[in-house]
């Protein structure tokens, strides 16, 4: 009884502190560039690069443009990986992903890379 009781505790004190996080006020004046999913692309075996200078963590747009990216903070996607891709006064662009967990918006730095001829 004593568990269950802690454990309810813990999730009304994590639902409590839900949106303190959030960066979706951020996006606010941005210009989007990109919204939809993206994947992980690693190092083609056997191609023609060196995956040991490959980009750990690089990503690609799935729809339209091809953008690809390397996040400056880790991101996690379970089944699959969607956000934003925005810009701003400042000409930098950044990746806004809906964490699993609380729904919170996060923001994240992108550095742009050429996207690789995976054939």
């Amino acid at each position: 009884m004593r568990n269950l009781v802690f454990v309810l505790l813990a999730y009304a004190s994590a639902s409590a502190y839900a949106g303190i996080f959030d960066e979706l006020p951020d996006l606010q004046g941005k210009v989007v560039a990109y919204a939809g999913e993206y994947e992980q692309i690693t190092c083609p075996i056997g191609g023609n690069y060196d995956c040991l200078k490959w980009p750990m963590d690089l990503y690609k747009t799935k729809r339209g443009q091809d953008i690809c990216f390397k996040p400056t903070r880790y991101i996690s996607c379970s089944y699959s990986c969607k956000g934003l891709i925005a810009i701003g006064d400042d000409k930098m662009p950044y990746l806004y992903t809906i964490e699993n967990m609380g729904g919170d918006v996060k923001k994240s730095g992108i550095e742009l890379y050429k996207c690789p001829s995976l054939y």
